[in-house]
């Protein structure tokens, strides 16, 4: 899939987003020192989800859409040294919907960010932590 299928749709997702999206939630592509717009690299923040231990927090992610998108979800990683048990020491997320080796042509930035709701506040702990 070329950049150009993968940039096209990014920028219609980042229309729909700003038009809708979950109370809380910031997802913004890069901005470049000459005022350009990356929309290969998201800059998001994640609430944390109420009763849980990081209610009230605000986490930043990074999300780094390859040329592939959306055949390809993007890599996403919060600071080093995040902590949560689906969260490798890198930062790296550890979660099956953002598995490169899975086939699927339905993602989206959108769906990506659908397990962010709960993700803050859930566990359920990664099975090696080489990333």
């Amino acid at each position: 899939m070329s950049g150009g299928i993968a940039r096209g749709r990014l920028a219609e997702e980042r229309k729909a987003w700003r038009k809708n999206h979950p109370h809380g939630f910031v997802a913004k592509p890069e901005t470049l020192l000459d005022g350009t717009v990356n929309l290969m690299v998201w800059n998001c923040t994640i609430p944390g989800k109420p009763g849980t231990d990081w209610e009230g927090g605000y986490y930043p992610l990074t999300m780094n859409f390859s040329e592939d998108y959306p055949s390809k979800p993007p890599k996403c990683k919060f600071p080093q040294g995040f902590f949560h048990p689906n969260v490798y020491p890198s930062g790296t997320v550890c979660l099956s919907i953002l598995n490169e080796d899975r086939v699927a042509t339905s993602h989206n930035s959108e769906a990506d960010f659908s397990w962010r709701s709960g993700f803050v506040g859930s566990a359920k702990p990664c099975r090696s932590s080489s990333n």
